[in-house]
């Protein structure tokens, strides 16, 4: 694990040299901006020739967006740090603002695997919704782009930060702030999605929850199977989809979900109970308002008997007695 202790100042410069010298305590050299111009489009694959796009907010508070940086740092913990100075430096063009209000400390932070864990003082928790929303959003999409960092979990005063119901909010990716560019609070929404994975065992399903902000367009449906083919972040949650499955289509229609996957939904089935896995998408998918029941079907084809002779071929509803709860 790495791990760094650095301070945001209120002003660029000193914050600049004062993250300069944290480097050089390490024996490596941070280095001053270059920018690119700003741009509507998502940005290029993270990690290319340390190309970073750096998130700021729009001067109406109404979103955010980026323009490409290009960093000169020779490891990834001084490219966070050099990242970082950036993401809080005021910037010179008027239609930018800096998402790091000034009372936002970022103390400490620390690298496991792919996660950054960022440690900040209690003022974040302290923001209001629009404010906090803003910020995590420019972090995690910022620091999402350094090569290696796929995840960010944040924490105020030493504690993990929660939402609005007081849980924690965990590991954070791009993808949970689909749309929060631009002028994307104008036409986003945020949600609970309440998913199911399995225990150590593969007989049993655990309840999970992950708060995201997702957009007009955005296919819930389609997010839902992603995460359950992406497996969990926490601790005593396991995935019930293989990682080489893919989803060929999805759709909603008169509260019949219809999910049709390749063939490796039979071939690469993970060796866990039949019944866990077809449960995780059929209960995961029933916990969205538009969705009654779950149609499984693998190339098109829906007569699929599926291990401990499971039947596909007619829709299947919402079956918790494989819920284990905590």
């Amino acid at each position: 694990m790495s791990k760094v202790t650095m301070r945001v100042g209120k002003t660029g410069g000193w914050r600049y040299a004062f993250c300069r010298l944290l480097v050089l305590a390490v024996c490596l050299a941070a280095v001053c901006v270059m920018m690119a111009g700003c741009s509507q489009e998502e940005p290029p694959v993270q990690g290319q020739e340390n190309a970073v796009p750096v998130y700021y907010k729009n001067i109406s508070h109404t979103g955010i967006n980026y323009y490409m940086y290009q960093s000169e740092a020779s490891t990834r913990e001084e490219q966070i740090l050099d990242v970082w100075d950036q993401i809080c430096r005021k910037p010179t063009q008027t239609d930018r603002e800096s998402a790091i209000p000034s009372e936002v400390l970022l103390l400490t932070f620390s690298i496991e695997g792919s996660n950054l864990n960022l440690y900040f003082n209690s003022a974040l928790a302290q923001l209001d919704t629009t404010s906090q929303l803003l910020l995590r959003a420019a972090v995690v999409k910022t620091f999402c782009g350094i090569a290696g960092i796929e995840t960010v979990t944040f924490f105020a005063d030493e504690k993990p930060l929660t939402d609005s119901n007081y849980t924690p909010l965990g590991a954070q990716s791009s993808s949970d702030y689909v749309d929060i560019i631009s002028n994307g609070l104008s036409t986003t929404r945020k949600t609970t999605l309440v998913l199911y994975y399995t225990d150590e065992t593969g007989e049993n399903l655990r309840k999970y929850t992950q708060d995201i902000v997702y957009g007009s367009s955005y296919s819930l449906e389609q997010d839902v199977i992603r995460r359950l083919i992406q497996g969990p972040k926490e601790e005593g949650y396991y995935a019930t989809l293989p990682s080489a499955i893919n989803l060929i289509s999805i759709n909603v229609k008169d509260g019949t979900c219809y999910a049709n996957f390749d063939s490796s939904f039979v071939t690469e089935a993970l060796p866990i109970s039949g019944y866990t896995i077809v449960y995780s998408i059929v209960n995961s998918l029933c916990e969205l308002a538009e969705v009654k029941r779950v149609q499984i079907m693998v190339n098109g084809d829906s007569n699929i008997v599926f291990k401990e002779n499971i039947s596909l071929a007619s829709p299947l509803e919402r079956n918790l007695n494989y819920v284990v709860t905590d």
